[in-house]
């Protein structure tokens, strides 16, 4: 039996996080594939090589859920697969991160991973969370406007550095723009101290 083909899938170079795709692709030694070279035939899922169509096992995906198949979310995206949910569906691919996991890059899911540990593995954290303000709540939010310029702010839903504030190098001005868009939909952002990483110890 041959090795299963698995590709890591990216919405391409414009990207934000494409360093990160090509890094990981190179890391496990597989392909790294844009929407516009894999296709769907019999609900199967084939990558287009110079060697002709090779058929794909395992596509770990980096595309949002509504951009991954334009038969069955965004019809105009440009980035998913035709067919692909279909195949999916049918047990003919694995695609890791599965539909639907997106929900845990919700940044305010954050805050509650310790709880799950307990409550799904009953067991203790091994790393401690970075102290998180969610701002829905109303101690929390008045503690942000209080050190907005002390803190990181970001979107919940955000990613790759978008639609964040980091206080400690925000102008009088950026502190003030982002203090009128927290105050008028706090529940769509978290806060956190910044994270100071400490250099490694050389030898």
């Amino acid at each position: 039996m041959n090795d299963p083909v698995v590709v890591v899938l990216t919405p391409g170079a414009y990207n934000s996080a494409y360093f990160e795709h090509a890094f990981l692709a190179q890391q496990m030694g597989i392909e790294l594939v844009e929407g516009a070279d894999l296709f769907v035939k019999d609900n199967y899922v084939y990558m287009r090589t110079t060697r002709g169509p090779q058929r794909v096992d395992v596509i770990y995906r980096r595309i949002d859920d509504d951009f991954l198949d334009p038969l069955a979310f965004r019809a105009d995206s440009m980035l998913g697969v035709p067919g692909l949910l279909a195949a999916y569906r049918g047990g003919r691919v694995t695609v890791a991160n599965a539909i639907g996991t997106g929900v845990a890059d919700d940044k305010s899911i954050y805050p509650y991973v310790p709880d799950m540990i307990r409550f799904y593995l009953g067991e203790e954290p091994l790393l401690n969370n970075v102290p998180t303000y969610v701002l829905r709540r109303k101690d929390d939010l008045a503690y942000t406007l209080d050190h907005l310029a002390e803190l990181v702010v970001k979107e919940v839903h955000g990613a790759g550095g978008y639609g964040m504030l980091i206080g400690p190098a925000a102008s009088k001005e950026q502190l003030a723009a982002f203090r009128d868009r927290i105050i008028a939909a706090p529940h769509k952002y978290i806060a956190h101290p910044p994270c100071r990483c400490r250099p490694a110890r050389r030898s």
